[in-house]
């Protein structure tokens, strides 16, 4: 599933290392990445999948340094754009993180120019931050508290 994913040029667009596929040894190491990170606290990243068990993406929160914060991340495959899955979601993480952690910030980027994934941010109330180069990219940082989540 995962390769399926990364060996699509256009998935890969936004993501580091850029608009190839990656390799099989390549989506290996990141889902042994995200398996190590799987501590069962909740955090980590997780298979997507729809009500019928078709596979569409990944998503999760966990800790990233630089900036320091738990981050919301999302990817999905080709086939699940333009469903509304990143944003379902991307709310209904952010709404979890904030039910179940006392921590007053959330967290996302995405490429300076993957504006739909920004989209999706903003919609679930995100606020831009900054932007600045990270992995090598142009990335957009934004920032959601607490405080902007209604009760």
């Amino acid at each position: 599933m995962l390769m399926e994913q990364h060996s699509d040029p256009e998935v890969n667009r936004y993501h580091s290392p850029g608009p190839r596929p990656m390799s099989a040894d390549a989506v290996k190491s990141r889902l042994l990445e995200f398996i190590e990170r799987n501590d069962g606290s909740g955090f980590g990243r997780r298979k997507l999948t729809t009500l019928a068990g078709d596979y569409v993406g990944r998503a999760g929160i966990d800790w990233m340094s630089d900036p320091d914060g738990y981050e919301l991340a999302y990817s999905l495959k080709r086939a699940a754009w333009g469903n509304g899955y990143a944003s379902e979601v991307a709310k209904g993480l952010t709404n979890w993180f904030f039910e179940t952690t006392d921590n007053a910030f959330l967290i996302a980027y995405a490429h300076a120019e993957h504006h739909a994934s920004q989209r999706v941010m903003t919609k679930t109330g995100f606020k831009h931050w900054f932007d600045r180069e990270k992995h090598g990219v142009p990335c957009s940082f934004y920032r959601i508290e607490r405080s902007d989540i209604a009760d």
